[in-house]
């Protein structure tokens, strides 16, 4: 699986969120999506949108009534994983770790995931979790969750553990950037593991 992950620019407001099935409108116009994110930042900004793809060339960008969609980064799904919460997720945190990206570091972050992912698993109101490697070694993580306050539980659970035997804190960089969206839309493609 793949995804893509675009900017919304143009979002006319809190008070009108019909652009949403315009976007997912856009989406389909290029493949069928395997699912798709949606979210708004909380205040004012921009928005974004996670695209999943079952297909490695399926993208879209463009404008889709009031707002606009800006191109994707591209990245291959190495992460998608259930937690213990059924939802719905109202809330997206999404954390980007910009490329390139060296091998060390890379194997450092896909070594610390056996001890986040547990940490994350059982924070109550996880609903899913979705990350993916770019080609140049960047990272995304994007949790959805059914309230701000079950994120700032992972957070703290994550943040709580103990470094793995061999873990390198230097490798362990923080992500480049990490803001919590509204969900407007939240459609996973099953077969997320626990």
């Amino acid at each position: 699986m793949y995804a893509t992950l675009h900017r919304i620019d143009g979002i006319p407001g809190p008070h009108d969120s019909r652009w949403v099935d315009e976007v997912l409108d856009l989406l389909r116009s290029t493949a069928v999506p395997a699912g798709a994110l949606i979210a708004v930042p909380m205040g004012t900004g921009p928005g974004t949108v996670v695209a999943l793809w079952d297909d490695e060339a399926a993208d879209a960008s463009g404008t889709a009534g009031p707002v606009t969609l800006g191109p994707g980064r591209r990245y291959e799904v190495d992460l998608h994983r259930a937690g213990v919460a059924s939802g719905p997720a109202r809330y997206l945190q999404l954390l980007t770790f910009d490329g390139p990206r060296s091998a060390d570091w890379s194997a450092a972050y896909d070594r610390s995931g056996e001890r986040i992912w547990p940490a994350v698993h059982g924070a109550a109101g996880v609903v899913e979790v979705v990350g993916g490697k770019a080609a140049d070694g960047g990272r995304f993580n994007a949790a959805a969750a059914e309230s701000v306050e079950a994120l700032e539980a992972a957070a703290t659970a994550v943040l709580s553990t103990e470094l793995l035997p061999g873990e390198d804190p230097a490798q362990l960089t923080g992500p480049d950037a990490a803001v919590v969206l509204r969900l407007l839309h939240a459609d996973l493609p099953a077969g997320a593991t626990r």
